[in-house]
């Protein structure tokens, strides 16, 4: 049994006994919790730039509407006929709006003109009117175009309508498709006629309330620059 008490049991005063040292690690930062005043910063700012956004993008779209708006609209100036250069002003009448077209030119035309039709049919019938101003006066100007199967059978017509008392293609006047003060037709007045091509071009005017025979010089000067609304015509078709 030993001895509680026995030397050496203890450690002697130079003998150290090593305590494990202790390695301290600092606490991992902290992150620090945002301020709610930034927040708040940084919200109107990317609202701010939204908005700006959305302007920019407004005013642009606005822009391009006000350019397609005023730009001008090209497509009726490619397709319309350009006006013949005239001596008189000529205004189409208000009554017709579109060039009357037909097939039978014996049914609208009389006397011996009315005949050869019967015998040499056309191919179509073209008529327009069209008005102007001299002297204080308002005249009325038929133009018809008249196509034939043949150059001869245009020639033989035009001589036919040149003849006084052989009867024309009816304007449209006589036709009633236009009513005009103190004139059933306009057959009474001055004529014009030209061939081009297979067609014959006629031209007849007379002024509202009808013409004196002073006015013979100057309503046959209409119907031959009214002509030209001839070749016109033959664009349409």
């Amino acid at each position: 049994m030993s001895d509680p008490y026995r030397p050496g049991q203890y450690n002697s005063p130079d003998q150290t006994t090593r305590i494990p040292r202790v390695t301290s690690h600092p606490a991992p930062p902290q992150r620090r919790a945002p301020e709610p005043g930034n927040n708040k910063t940084r919200e109107y700012v990317l609202k701010g730039l939204g908005l700006v956004g959305v302007a920019v993008v407004s005013g642009m779209l606005w822009w391009l509407i006000q350019q397609s708006g005023n730009a001008p609209d090209t497509s009726s100036l490619s397709t319309s006929t350009p006006q013949p250069t005239t001596k008189f002003k000529f205004v189409k009448h208000e009554q017709v709006a579109e060039p009357v077209r037909d097939s039978n030119c014996a049914r609208v035309s009389y006397s011996k003109v009315q005949d050869f039709f019967e015998k040499k049919p056309c191919t179509e019938v073209i008529r327009e009117l069209y008005t102007t101003n001299v002297d204080g006066k308002k005249v009325f100007s038929s133009v018809a175009v008249v196509r034939m199967s043949s150059s001869a059978d245009a020639a033989e017509l035009k001589k036919l309508t040149e003849t006084n008392g052989t009867g024309n293609v009816n304007d449209l006047v006589k036709d009633g498709r236009v009513k005009v003060a103190g004139l059933a037709s306009l057959g009474n007045g001055a004529f014009a006629a030209k061939i081009s091509g297979n067609d014959v071009i006629i031209v007849e005017s007379d002024i509202e309330g009808g013409s004196k025979k002073g006015d013979d010089a100057k309503l046959e000067e209409i119907s031959t620059d009214a002509l030209a609304f001839g070749e016109q015509l033959k664009k349409t078709s």
